[in-house]
């Protein structure tokens, strides 16, 4: 090993730990905020998922990531002050979700490298895209999760825009086309969502096999162990895959 691929290395597990430590945080202080409604769990759990959006910025002291990062924060506490922390918290998937297309997209412009193939150099080596059909697949994926992530953000948007009593249109006066009552809505916004893309993961990883029949595929439990002990460079990986510039 090199010792500039030594340094680079370095940092990768305390960012990986930041990363972990702030999510474990957000879901800790997003079931505390649902279960209580408390303005103030709501306006922490807003500030921290906003803290781990702009983080690969702030990592690289982005001048304007730090900018935007402080003005995303005024923002929370200025609608918390208002009153309207829960409706600056149910937005967040919905941010989430745009983040995430926008980072998918970002890597299909020509000259850069889709984002899952970046991710099955970093789990599988380098030398799987040169197999026949994988880097395909890869640039078909990093589509199809482009636009299941602008799909949801559009669905999560009108949930929070028709929910009843809470939603944006009613708060404005106006009379939203279809109506959400009760509270199973926001467990769906916020936990749903998620759980729908780890269902999606595991049906992929199922028709990846099938598609892909003519080359050997790590069985599960192995995929899954490389998984978390590539964890850093896979996250070192999408933060790269944000910033990369054309070839």
């Amino acid at each position: 090993m090199s010792a500039t691929t030594s340094s680079s290395a370095v940092p990768a597990a305390p960012r990986s730990r930041l990363v972990a430590g702030l999510l474990v945080a957000y879901v800790m202080l997003l079931v505390a905020a649902i279960a209580s409604g408390s303005t103030g769990c709501d306006l922490l759990a807003a500030s921290v998922l906003t803290t781990l959006l702009f983080l690969p910025g702030l990592r690289r002291r982005s001048t304007v990531a730090w900018a935007a990062w402080l003005c995303a924060l005024g923002v929370l506490a200025t609608l918390a002050a208002r009153g309207h922390a829960r409706a600056a918290l149910d937005l967040m998937p919905v941010f989430v979700n745009a983040a995430l297309c926008l980072l998918f997209a970002h890597t299909l412009a020509r000259g850069r490298e889709p984002l899952i193939a970046r991710v099955i150099g970093v789990l599988e080596g380098r030398e799987r895209l040169v197999l026949p059909g994988v880097a395909a697949y890869a640039r078909g994926l990093t589509w199809a999760w482009s636009l299941l992530f602008g799909a949801q953000m559009l669905w999560l948007a009108a949930i929070v825009a028709c929910a009843v009593p809470d939603g944006v249109l009613p708060a404005l006066g106006m009379a939203p086309p279809f109506e959400l009552r009760g509270a199973g809505w926001r467990w769906y916004l916020h936990f749903g969502s998620y759980l729908s893309v780890l269902v999606l993961l595991v049906g992929e990883y199922a028709w990846r096999r099938w598609h892909l029949r003519h080359i050997p595929h790590a069985p599960l439990p192995l995929f899954v162990g490389r998984l978390a002990r590539r964890w850093p460079a896979l996250v070192r990986g999408f933060a790269e895959g944000a910033d990369e510039e054309p070839r």
